[in-house]
């Protein structure tokens, strides 16, 4: 039965105590450039209580436009305009038509729009120089939202660097007339547009006539320039007429990699791209054979990638999870020829990590793939997000989670970070059988620390929905771009919701290829596209798999240690703002995806 108020209209007895903006889901489409807000409010008890009406509007007690929701507590309002604050109100009717009057009003500001960074100011630096002389330049920009900014140069040579400093360098291989522009990019991946070319001209040097060896035959016409005992190599192999006259057999080393990219000091991203010169070896039939690349951290010289590479020569992709954010790093790079002999190790490049808020409470979990607090993979009735010793996500493609739990040889093992990614980010189709196979719960990267260099971990995986018979578990090498079946270090349980897997800090199934007390894995599920059980076949273009990655803690120290230096961690700026409207009512935010 419904009441009336002291004013003659009807009003429910119990009205709206409480009404709050439960979540907001920043659902952003890129085209209409609008926002969604959902609300929520207490439910009222009267029996004849018919729905509920929503009403807002742009100014505060003004509410212009009203959506009745029927009998429900909670309600999406679409289409919001982004810079603009909304001013909310429910009110509830019954079934003879009479209205509440209004619930407490809430707010909710739309988050302005992204502006991309201004035009870069076009770069300073000196207008010529001769061939392989270093000149360096320099570029600024302002950003409209106040976002720090990255930078990067197209030297017209076809090279264009890394994002990093506003400061950078480059040298010219050969003469001509090149133009340098700069391109800025805020934290949310936002660019400018190129700036004004600054024009440089490169000079070849006036020729020199240098006898360096002393042995009377120009360096020019010297086919052995710091050898006074040869001059001529009739045949080309690399061995001069004298040797060869001796019956002498002379293998060179190669030359020492030069270091390309990043630049030094450097600013770059979580998995950047390392680059060296070509290589060169003085012996003429000798050739390219692999590369060992070893980056450390800075702090503590700590290994934390050594491996060597027969198809990644001079640029190395860096492996997800190999890198943590806002950290400094060291690299070097050492080649090996086709007869087995290895360079020098080049010079030690230095860069550091950017910040990114990929996981913003810090678990380990990107804040798009975190689990509700219902999951219970493990079903030891502990919730999964506030359970110690497991970590669970939603897979890629939202259909699926997935659980590590972790122990270790020493006791200690523990997971520090876990993803998940839908197979088609990775540029080598998944392919056991002659046909692209698939991957049911995408693939998942995570990271292990073990109690000690060396030590064996044992990884329970938990799976939402049982893994099909047909399944099998596949490493990921991201050396070769190619998989491998691990199913032999992998037990499933008679349910197949879960597996037990056994992997070795160091061994075939660290993906950073060194003993450090980090285990990196990248895996999952593979379904043959064949029923006969072709999973036992390595992936076509594998050779010996992820076993082929090779490097030591030992071998790294023989090579001669990296200069330890520091690096101060920037403090971020609190993501999360809890905004009270005090007893009324409560209006939280939380943020699914950034500002546009």
């Amino acid at each position: 039965m419904m009441k009336t108020n002291g004013l003659g209209s009807k009003k429910l007895p119990g009205n709206l105590v409480f009404f709050s903006v439960l979540l907001v889901a920043l659902l952003i489409s890129a085209w209409a450039r609008a926002e969604q807000v959902t609300l929520a409010w207490d439910a009222n008890t009267e029996p004849d209580l018919a729905g509920y009406r929503v009403h807002y509007g742009t100014a505060s007690g003004s509410f212009t436009t009203s959506v009745d929701v029927h009998k429900v507590t909670t309600s999406s309002i679409g289409t919001l305009t982004a810079g603009q604050t909304y001013y909310f109100a429910v009110t509830a009717y019954d079934t003879s038509g009479n209205e509440s009057g209004y619930s407490n009003q809430v707010s909710y500001s739309v988050a302005a729009a992204n502006g991309a960074p201004l035009t870069p100011t076009t770069p300073t630096g000196a207008s010529g120089a001769l061939v392989n002389a270093s000149i360096a330049f320099s570029t600024s920009a302002t950003d409209p939202n106040n976002d720090s900014l990255g930078y990067r140069y197209d030297w017209g040579d076809g090279v264009i660097s890394d994002w990093g400093a506003g400061n950078q360098s480059h040298s010219w291989s050969a003469a001509g007339s090149y133009t340098v522009k700069a391109q800025a990019r805020d934290s949310l991946l936002s660019e400018s547009a190129w700036s004004t070319a600054k024009t440089v001209t490169i000079s070849s040097p006036a020729p020199v006539v240098t006898d360096s060896d002393g042995d009377g035959v120009p360096d020019s016409q010297d086919a052995f320039p710091n050898d006074p005992t040869e001059w001529q190599d009739s045949d080309g192999d690399g061995i001069g007429d004298n040797a060869e006259a001796a019956g002498a057999q002379v293998d060179h080393a190669p030359d020492a990699p030069v270091l390309v990219a990043p630049a030094v000091n450097a600013t770059v991203e979580l998995t950047p791209l390392i680059r060296t010169a070509a290589f060169h070896d003085l012996d003429a039939g000798d050739s390219h054979a692999g590369t060992r690349w070893q980056i450390l951290q800075a702090v503590d010289d700590l290994a934390v990638l050594d491996v060597t590479s027969a198809t990644e020569l001079t640029s190395l992709q860096v492996p997800r999870l190999v890198l943590d954010e806002n950290t400094a790093y060291h690299w070097r790079a050492m080649f090996i020829d086709n007869r087995g002999s290895s360079s020098e190790w080049s010079q030690t490049g230095s860069f550091a990590t950017d910040f990114h808020v990929l996981d913003s409470n810090g678990n380990g979990i990107p804040d798009d793939q975190e689990v509700d607090g219902a999951t219970d993979l493990d079903g030891d009735g502990v919730p999964d997000d506030v359970q110690a010793g497991i970590k669970s996500i939603v897979t890629a493609d939202g259909a699926h989670k997935i659980g590590i739990q972790a122990g270790g040889s020493g006791g200690g093992a523990f997971i520090t970070s876990i993803e998940s990614a839908d197979e088609d980010v990775i540029d080598f189709d998944v392919d056991v059988d002659g046909i692209i196979d698939q991957m049911p719960f995408g693939m998942v990267n995570f990271k292990l620390i073990v109690d000690a260099p060396g030590d064996e971990a044992v990884v329970t995986v938990h799976f939402s929905e049982p893994v099909p018979a047909q399944g099998r578990w596949y490493k990921y090498d991201p050396m070769h771009h190619a998989w491998s079946d691990f199913s032999s270090h992998a037990v499933f349980s008679a349910d197949r919701k879960s597996m037990t897997l056994t992997l070795r800090d160091g061994g075939a199934g660290d993906a950073d290829g060194v003993v450090n007390g980090i285990i990196i894995d990248p895996a999952g599920v593979v379904m043959p596209s064949s029923s006969s059980g072709g999973g036992d076949n390595l992936v076509e273009g594998v050779v010996g798999g992820v076993g082929n990655i090779v490097g030591s803690v030992g071998s790294a120290a023989g090579g001669g240690c990296f200069i330890a230096s520091s690096a101060e961690a920037a403090s971020p700026s609190s993501l999360l703002t809890l905004l009270s409207l005090g007893a009324l009512g409560a209006f939280v935010v939380r943020k699914r995806a950034g500002r546009r």
